[in-house]
């Protein structure tokens, strides 16, 4: 595979794209990896994509579950991404309630930008990979290059056609495909 410059990412919405959506998981028990998620996120690794996941959890901020729980989950994801040699190099969270008017909640893209900064990325070298058009807007806000999953409401995003992606992919091997696909 080819080796891509350093300053390049991939950043993945959370539930939906890399585990099912089970509204508000708070506990390990509402786990379940997409099953091609893991060997997806291996080739995009060794690619020499960065990896991120930016993950609107507002079940923080409504009372269903303390910030420790999104914690246990993120580190159950490491464990089980690590099996197949994937680390995910930093998990972006926002725990407030839709109400808060945060800056951190997507569609804003604070924490891409974010990311950019601390890890010397050129935006629109990169991906952002989700579910919702809020994921897209966020990727979309920050000059990333977005891709819409069919997977979780992905199906929904698309008939809604509120956000033009700039790919439409089964899942998440179909969107690393497509990633891998693209010109230096």
């Amino acid at each position: 595979m080819k080796n891509m410059p350093a300053n390049r990412a991939v950043f993945l919405d959370r539930d939906g794209t890399l585990m099912e959506d089970a509204n508000y998981v708070g506990s390990l028990d509402g786990v379940i990896l997409i099953p091609c998620a893991a060997t997806a996120l291996k080739r995009l690794h060794e690619a020499g994509y960065k990896l991120f996941v930016i993950t609107n959890q507002s079940g923080v901020g409504r009372g269903y579950f303390p910030s420790e729980a999104v914690q246990q989950i993120h580190a159950h994801l490491d464990e089980q991404f690590g099996k197949h040699g994937v680390k995910i190099d930093r998990y972006y969270v926002c725990p407030h309630h839709p109400e808060d008017n945060c800056d951190c909640r997507k569609p804003k893209p604070k924490f891409l930008l974010e990311a950019a900064s601390e890890y010397g990325l050129n935006l629109s070298n990169c991906f952002m990979i989700g579910d919702r058009p809020s994921d897209l807007m966020a990727g979309r806000n920050a000059g990333a290059k977005i891709i819409l999953v069919l997977t979780g409401v992905g199906q929904e995003t698309r008939a809604k056609r509120e956000v033009t992606p700039d790919c439409v992919a089964r899942d998440i091997s179909a969107a690393a495909d497509w990633i891998l696909q693209q010109p230096d």
